[in-house]
């Protein structure tokens, strides 16, 4: 009987730990859980707008990850005083400044030569142009830049065409 009354105990005492665990791991979020983040101020946003959500910054900075295939740290200095970490806000890479002028070569070119030929209403901004379309994986893309004057004629006034012209009239070219 003493026995059956040590195994009651035990057992309610686990029972009562199990209820009391399970119930926890239920609980509701506090309001203070749920509340409204307001958005972090930039350091040293210089090109992006300051306004820009982590979420879309995030979204962008991957982007430039995939299209040049580097990691954060190739255009981001480490940090002064942790080295495993980085500083975001550091000018101390110049591929940051040079991440920069791209980011601007490339809106100024979605701007100025795309974003007027959209059908009205026009959009706010335009991604025609972009990192991957040069780079296309690769950090610096000059290895395959450098080949593109023999992919393309260029046109010059004074030199004679006229076996081109024959041959595209003939269908040969």
């Amino acid at each position: 009987m003493k026995n059956k009354r040590k195994i009651f105990s035990l057992l309610m005492s686990l029972s009562f730990v199990f209820l009391i665990t399970l119930l926890y791991a239920f609980k509701s979020k506090t309001i203070e859980d749920n509340s409204y983040q307001p958005q972090p101020k930039w350091k040293n946003l210089k090109v992006l707008p300051q306004n820009i959500s982590k979420d879309s910054l995030d979204y962008l900075m991957d982007g430039y990850t995939n299209a040049l295939s580097v990691k954060c740290n190739y255009c981001h200095a480490s940090q002064k005083d942790n080295s495993s970490k980085l500083d975001f806000a550091s000018d101390d890479k110049i591929e940051k400044e040079i991440a920069r002028g791209m980011i601007k070569m490339t809106n100024d070119l979605n701007k100025i030569y795309f974003q007027p030929h959209f059908p009205d209403p026009k959009p706010a901004q335009v991604q025609v142009v972009n990192c991957v379309m040069c780079h296309r994986g690769a950090p610096n893309p000059e290895k395959y830049l450098a080949k593109m004057s023999t992919m393309y004629k260029t046109y010059n006034p004074d030199r004679d065409n006229r076996k081109e012209k024959m041959l595209k009239e003939m269908g040969k070219h």
